[in-house]
């Protein structure tokens, strides 16, 4: 099947991903994925299937994205990393989900209905560093975590927090962050309480703050071989694994003074050659890259003209030798890189991966062979090639 647009997904680049944030951490150290928001973009089913192997926890958002990998038969934990409300409480027990215990008061509730269905559930407890978004509050946090830790129906293996800046070079807040982690788990073995799993390192903080493995790390941005900021690609080289891509829909021959798209924010101050692609907003292209970003085709760059609407987006393709309607555009990838566009845009380069959307395919690839097709029009979700 010939695709209007799609995204192409190389396997064996995951898979070198995970080898070397395994080989960088040590062999006593697990790995908590975080796949969240579809795996950033990437497809969540494929890609645990594929982890499943090598991965201790999967990390998720919501009890939807948990329940979503638990009906796709993945075994492994599932930890959500985000506070449930009250009303998620008893599809957590029913799936065996790892909820994120942020009060004592939510902890009391989920033992409750855990006795209810005569089920234990284990839970990680998150507290709150610093960041100020979630978790019980660092001080407050070894009288709370001693109350929750007595209820009968619960079984708290894990302890974590979240880096707020770890991608920066100056680390002085991270490593506050850190030492208020430690004291909290100090703390807490001297009343003999301790963790399974402790984590606190996500990408960045994995690479750029010594002593966070502890014996579980969270990496997500690197498994899709992104970094949260270039430099730190001193420390560990990933490959991406996703690349873009679509295909001429129409060519068009304009005359100086001619308009381009809607708004007619751009006009031709020349005779020109202009190619409409089949991608737009609507596939999570975003409109920010009218008329200052590019694509490739047939080995050259060609610049976006007008603005990118919901379905299209025009290029200028004058200097563009043999361009045919049906010609594959790379709109992202070895050409166009995420960090260019992350550039251009001001967007996050996770904000333009989890930005596309689901009806743009996705292929993966292995061996440097398509070996499965996901797209929104196969009723099983996707197809073996």
């Amino acid at each position: 099947m010939k695709n209007r647009t799609w995204a192409e997904i190389n396997i064996d680049n995951l898979l070198y991903n995970v080898k070397k944030i395994k080989n960088f951490v040590g062999k006593n150290v697990k790995i908590l994925a975080a796949v969240k928001a579809n795996a950033y973009g990437h497809d969540s089913i494929e890609i645990t299937r594929v982890l499943s192997p090598y991965i201790e926890i999967f990390g998720v958002a919501s009890i939807d994205e948990a329940i979503e990998l638990r009906i796709h038969r993945i075994p492994n934990r599932i930890l959500i990393l985000s506070p449930t409300l009250d009303t998620d409480i008893p599809k957590i027990v029913d799936y065996n989900i790892m909820p994120n215990i942020v009060s004592y008061d939510y902890a009391r509730k989920l033992d409750k209905e855990s006795y209810r269905r005569g089920r234990i559930t284990e839970s990680h407890i998150e507290v709150d560093t610093g960041m100020n978004r979630t978790g019980i509050y660092y001080k407050d946090a070894v009288k709370e975590i001693k109350k929750i830790v007595a209820l009968k129906n619960l079984k708290i293996t894990g302890i974590f927090s979240h880096f707020a800046e770890a991608e920066k070079k100056n680390r002085e807040f991270s490593i506050e962050q850190k030492r208020r982690y430690d004291i909290i788990i100090n703390n807490l073995k001297k009343n003999g309480i301790t963790f399974t799993y402790r984590h606190l390192a996500n990408s960045s903080g994995m690479v750029n703050i010594k002593k966070t493995h502890y014996n579980m790390v969270r990496p997500g941005i690197m498994l899709y071989g992104q970094y949260t900021d270039r430099w730190l690609s001193r420390f560990l080289k990933v490959k991406p694994i996703m690349s873009l891509k679509s295909r001429v829909g129409q060519i068009k021959n304009l005359k100086k003074g001619d308009s381009v798209s809607y708004g007619r924010n751009f006009i031709a101050d020349k005779n020109m050659k202009i190619a409409t692609v089949l991608i737009g907003y609507g596939d999570g292209y975003t409109r920010l890259l009218s008329n200052k970003g590019y694509m490739f085709i047939r080995g050259k760059k060609a610049k976006i003209v007008g603005n990118v609407c919901m379905d299209l987006t025009m290029v200028d393709i004058s200097d563009i030798d043999g361009v045919k309607v049906g010609d594959e555009v790379e709109v992202l990838g070895d050409n166009v890189s995420l960090d260019e566009i992350s550039k251009l845009t001001g967007l996050l380069n996770y904000e333009i991966m989890t930005g596309i959307g689901p009806r743009v395919p996705r292929i993966f690839v292995r061996f440097n062979k398509i070996y499965y097709q996901k797209n929104i029009l196969a009723t099983n979700g996707g197809s073996l090639v």
